[in-house]
């Protein structure tokens, strides 16, 4: 399975925009961890947060670890046109964190 339903995808964002939404940034390191495989951390998020059944979960798990970009896109939502571009055309490490839409004004 390399994707998600919309309506699967569409909670997940809002399960994850409810969970973040006092974050002003896009951590550049979860970003590198999420494609390095670390997705633990994020599937329990989505797990506890009581809106997805135990087969939507293990089927959002299957889909971010056969395209960790799914989760990647997922979080970048709520961000700038910017940064979206920058963790989008990047693979590698970053030493820094960007701003938010909602962090710029």
């Amino acid at each position: 399975m390399s994707h998600l339903s919309s309506g699967v995808d569409d909670m997940v964002r809002a399960i994850l925009a409810y969970e973040f939404e006092d974050l002003d940034t896009v951590d550049a390191g979860a970003i590198d961890d999420i494609r390095a495989g670390f997705l633990d951390d994020w599937v329990l998020s989505i797990s506890t947060s009581g809106m997805l059944s135990e087969r939507i979960v293990a089927e959002v798990e299957r889909a971010w670890r056969f395209d960790p970009e799914l989760l990647v896109d997922a979080l970048l939502d709520g961000a700038d046109e910017v940064s979206r571009r920058r963790f989008k055309g990047s693979r590698g490490r970053h030493a820094e964190t960007v701003p938010t839409a909602s962090a710029l004004g």
